[in-house]
C-alpha cells in the first residue's frame, strides 16, 4: 500500500511539474482556474509542488538525505516558494 501512494505522489509530482513547466514558459493557465491572476506565477507553484512531490519516490527521497542537510533544506524551500507563488498569484477580489 505505502508503495501505491509513493508512486502516485511521483505521477502527480511528473503531472504537476509539466504544468507548471508549460506555465512559466508560456504564461498560460488551463481555463478552469479562474481565480488564478498570474499564470506564471500559477506555474511557479506547480512546478514546486511537482518537484516535490517527485522527491518523494524512496529512492530519490534517500538521495537527498544522502546529499545532506542542504538538498532537504532545498526541498523545505521548495514548499515555501511554492505557498508564496500561490498567494500572490490569486486573483483579489475588486472593492475592497
Amino acid at each position: 500500500m505505502n508503495s501505491l501512494v509513493d508512486y502516485t505522489a511521483f505521477a502527480m509530482g511528473c503531472i504537476l511539474a509539466l504544468a507548471g513547466l508549460i506555465s512559466v514558459l508560456f504564461g498560460w493557465a488551463p481555463s478552469w482556474l479562474r481565480h488564478v491572476d498570474r499564470p506564471r506565477l500559477f506555474g511557479v507553484w506547480a512546478l514546486c509542488i511537482g518537484l516535490f512531490c517527485i522527491t518523494q519516490l524512496p529512492a530519490l527521497r534517500n538521495g537527498v538525505v544522502r546529499l545532506g542537510s542542504v538538498a532537504v533544506d532545498a526541498r523545505v524551500t521548495l514548499l515555501l516558494v511554492s505557498a508564496a507563488a500561490l498567494l500572490v498569484g490569486l486573483r483579489r477580489p475588486r472593492g475592497q
